[in-house]
């Protein structure tokens, strides 16, 4: 039996290398009929050209899903050591032939004119992403290359990167500087030929945003292959405003940061002469802006506050506070252009530090959130005796981010507000009316109707228990030391306290005139004695 498993497991494996044998051949054969393609592609031109092309890379397509498969499958296999130098060759070859054809295409794009020239053009962004194709799956074969430890030179390759990615450079700096030409043009052209240059400007801005994302794909390249793409990507930053992880690089952050830097030293350098009077308008900018906040901030207070309004004090401190700094950050903005800096480089850093500061202060973006959610439903007011958090004391006031609360006992406690938003909220000051519940006990040998008549006369006699809604005394429960009356009077609510220790105290003292026992906690016990055997 064990001797014919052995023999049905021999035959399974040689069935398997044949057939894997047989695969690497077939693979073989299209790769050798493939890399003869190129000798033809070169030599047709036209739909005839780019018919083989297309051709050819689908069918390498699925070729090469086959070859990425016996990687990770058959990495020992022999056929792989011709198929991936194979691959390589034809990769290249492919993009020197992609490369002339682009380079004649916008040839012939410059030298044409209206839709013959869109035609031109577009026939070349295609090129450019076949080319784009090609580079990402040679990249590809030379990471298959280093798996498998084959030595194939990528120093070439790696040349070919830094060049593409340089004339992408140079090629995307002049159209933006073609584009800010043309936007200068067209504030002094008439109107007649303003629609040509809009057109011209929505060209250039297809073919810029094309050409970036072909640069984008060279440089992650470039950065997979341990290439420096500094400042490649200071440019892709800078013209796209895409924000992603690079903007965290080091590297890259730094020199965004040299680059402002150097145009602020050639900005004062060139307004040097000016420098002092343009200083005098940035600060009388900011002190108007200043009066003009208090001004604004003033008649904002004067609206919110009023009765129809019905906004809490937190609302109206919020709304106050959001118009005052609103001002004063436009006058700043205001202020700035006017010494002659670019605002929209600076509101983009904000945007970017903005991001990053998120991400470092989410739990004070929860808070931010929380206080928005108080305001909104106001829950409590400034002056408000609440419990939160499992803290009771009153409201001092309140921010976006806190909540300041007085303790009872003269702590002052800054509680964040999604404690407080996540937590039972109780307000003890929100209704005008509250009743004051107290339990006496009595003994069970006393008259419990006495007991009652006396506590009602207790809270008739005081002048801060309101008539209405009525008192409330009751005999409660019968308990094991004591018969409980509830006394249940209704006061203002700034009268609380002063009602519960008042009553508390009138009680003792009528109960002790009247014979009336508060009984300790006592409990019966009974004793039997028996008699001994």
């Amino acid at each position: 039996m064990r001797k014919g498993l052995l023999l049905l497991v021999f035959l399974c494996t040689a069935f398997i290398k044949v057939a894997t044998a047989a695969e690497m051949d077939h693979l073989l054969q299209q790769q050798s009929q493939f890399s003869a393609q190129i000798t033809k592609i070169e030599a047709s031109s036209g739909e005839e050209a780019l018919f083989i092309e297309d051709v050819l890379r689908r069918k390498n397509g699925v070729l090469r899903e086959s070859i990425a498969n016996l990687v990770t499958t058959a990495p020992d296999s022999e056929g792989l050591k011709t198929l991936i130098p194979a691959q390589a060759t034809m990769l290249q070859a492919l993009i020197v032939h992609a490369d002339k054809q682009s380079e004649q295409l916008f040839k012939e794009a410059r030298n044409a004119s209206g839709a013959e020239k869109a035609e031109f053009q577009f026939l070349a962004q295609q090129r450019i992403s076949s080319i784009d194709i090609y580079y990402t799956e040679l990249a590809t074969t030379f990471t298959w290359a280093k798996t498998l430890n084959l030595k194939l030179d990528d120093s070439g390759f790696k040349q070919d990167l830094q060049q593409r990615s340089q004339i992408l450079y140079d090629i995307v700096i002049y159209i933006d500087s073609r584009k800010k030409a043309l936007d200068e043009r067209m504030t002094y052209t008439t109107e007649a030929d303003k629609p040509d240059l809009e057109t011209q400007v929505v060209a250039l801005a297809q073919l810029q945003r094309f050409l970036l994302a072909s640069m984008n794909n060279t440089v992650t390249l470039m950065s997979d292959f341990g290439l420096d793409v500094t400042d490649y990507k200071q440019t892709l930053f800078a013209m796209t405003g895409d924000i992603n992880a690079d903007v965290l690089d080091v590297n890259v952050a730094m020199g965004l940061f040299s680059q402002w830097l150097d145009s602020f030293k050639d900005w004062a350098f060139d307004n040097s002469p000016s420098l002092l009077v343009k200083l005098l308008v940035f600060l009388a900018i900011l002190w108007v802006t200043r009066i003009l906040s208090k001004i604004i901030a003033n008649l904002v207070k004067k609206s919110v506050s009023h009765s129809k309004m019905d906004f809490s004090v937190l609302m109206q401190d919020f709304f106050i506070s959001i118009v005052s700094k609103a001002v004063t950050f436009i006058g700043l903005l205001i202020a700035l252009s006017q010494v002659g800096i670019n605002l929209g480089p600076l509101l983009t850093g904000f945007g970017v530090a903005g991001v990053i500061i998120g991400f470092a202060l989410q739990d004070t973006l929860s808070n931010f959130a929380s206080g928005l959610m108080i305001l909104i439903y106001r829950p409590f007011d400034v002056k408000d005796l609440v419990q939160v958090a499992g803290i009771q004391g009153t409201v001092s006031h309140m921010s976006l981010v806190s909540t300041t609360v007085r303790t009872l006992d003269n702590q002052t406690l800054v509680i964040p507000n999604n404690k407080i938003w996540g937590d039972v909220i109780n307000n003890m000051t929100s209704e005008r009316v509250r009743r004051v519940d107290m339990v006496f006990g009595i003994g069970y040998d006393d008259d419990f109707d006495f007991a009652k008549q006396i506590a009602i006369k207790v809270l008739e006699n005081h002048d801060r228990v309101l008539k209405h809604p009525e008192m409330n005394v009751r005999v409660h429960t019968l308990n094991e030391s004591s018969v409980d009356l509830i006394v249940r009077p209704w006061v203002r609510t700034d009268d609380y306290w002063d009602v519960y220790w008042d009553v508390t105290e009138e009680m003792k003292r009528q109960f002790d005139a009247n014979g009336i026992t508060i009984p300790f906690p006592q409990r019966d016990v009974h004793i039997y004695q028996t008699e001994q055997a």
